[in-house]
């Protein structure tokens, strides 16, 4: 498995974008060009928070005297991007030190929610992946702070590669896979890091349907998608005994995130269903050129626009955006800088 706010918000949509500089022309046909961060949708951010800094030491916001992060003044047009008219929302982010990469922590009140028990085997269920130095003193700190073992026997399994992973669910019932590499040694890394890298493992109903989206319509580079397998390790690791998967690697051009698509077989499943809005939904955002081109390639493809009209929307002050649900409901957040294209009012 294997947010002055409108700059903030700016800076959060577009990640890397923001401090690498202007992109290149627009692609005719339109492109994805690179990911922002990775989002996950939760109850209490500042909980949250607290948890992936205890847990994982990774660098977040500092709490303010008040004891809380304030919501942020309401946009109504990044609304109806997300279809949460009269919301308030908060987004903040928690990053791994040294790698671009980052797990943004929103929370949306006063819009009709509902909570998502997840299973790790269910269609749309995203797992956050954390590479470590040190699994075994990792794990003390994350069940420390709160999280649930997973793992059948509550430690670390190694794996086929000698890697050695174990899987928890943290404050949020969330699943995390924490992951320590059978050699670390070659990695260039500050010795004092804890995490080295991250990425997001996510369920399917077919991985070849997976594979299609995000290769043939996204544009992503897509690796693997072979047939079922199944070792012991693999299954004392998700804690389903009689499980059999099939994976595919994908990242998207310019991105430093990889992602996994997992489809598995020998446990039952649902297919999960979610608003953007709802504790268990996850997202990744998509940096496009011309967006509108990619909103008409999706939805020629049959995937979900839920931006308001079906199409990208302008967002103060300078962007365009769109939100879409995938073949198996993990949420993709596209967005393309304009010029004048959404003046503040």
């Amino acid at each position: 498995m294997r947010t002055a706010i409108a700059v903030g918000i700016v800076a959060t949509l577009l990640g890397t974008a923001v401090i690498t500089g202007q992109s290149a022309a627009p692609a005719p046909t339109g492109a994805i060009v690179g990911t922002g961060v990775f989002t996950v949708f939760v109850e209490n951010m500042d909980r949250s928070l607290a948890f992936y800094h205890d847990a994982f030491g990774m660098d977040v916001p500092a709490l303010p005297a008040s004891g809380g992060r304030p919501y942020n003044p309401a946009n109504p047009r990044l609304f109806a991007m997300f279809d949460i008219p009269g919301a308030r929302e908060r987004h903040q982010s928690a990053r791994v030190a040294g790698t671009g990469v980052a797990v943004e922590v929103m929370d949306i009140q006063d819009v009709d929610h509902t909570i998502v028990d997840l299973r790790l085997q269910d269609p749309g269920t995203a797992t956050l992946v954390l590479i470590v130095r040190d699994v075994n003193s990792m794990l003390d700190r994350v069940v420390h702070s709160g999280a649930a073992v997973v793992t059948t026997g509550g430690k670390p399994v190694t794996l086929a590669d000698g890697g050695r992973a174990v899987l928890v669910r943290d404050v949020d019932n969330r699943f995390i896979e924490i992951v320590q590499p059978a050699s670390t040694a070659s990695a260039a890394v500050d010795a004092s890091r804890d995490v080295l890298d991250m990425s997001v493992s996510i369920a399917v109903n077919d991985l070849n349907q997976a594979v299609h989206v995000y290769r043939d319509v996204l544009g992503f580079d897509v690796k693997g998608g072979d047939g079922f397998s199944a070792d012991q390790a693999s299954r004392m690791l998700t804690g389903l005994p009689k499980v059999e998967s099939r994976r595919a690697l994908a990242r998207a051009n310019g991105s430093k995130l990889s992602l996994e698509f997992v489809e598995y077989r020998g446990a039952d499943r649902r297919p999960l269903k979610f608003k953007i809005q709802d504790r268990g939904a996850a997202r990744l955002q998509l940096r496009a050129q011309n967006i509108d081109a990619v909103v008409d390639r999706v939805k020629s493809a049959g995937l979900k626009v839920v931006s308001d009209g079906a199409v990208a929307v302008p967002i103060p002050p300078n962007l365009k955006g769109a939100l879409v649900a995938d073949a198996d409901n993990f949420f993709l957040t596209l967005f393309e800088a304009c010029d004048n294209c959404a003046p503040r009012r």
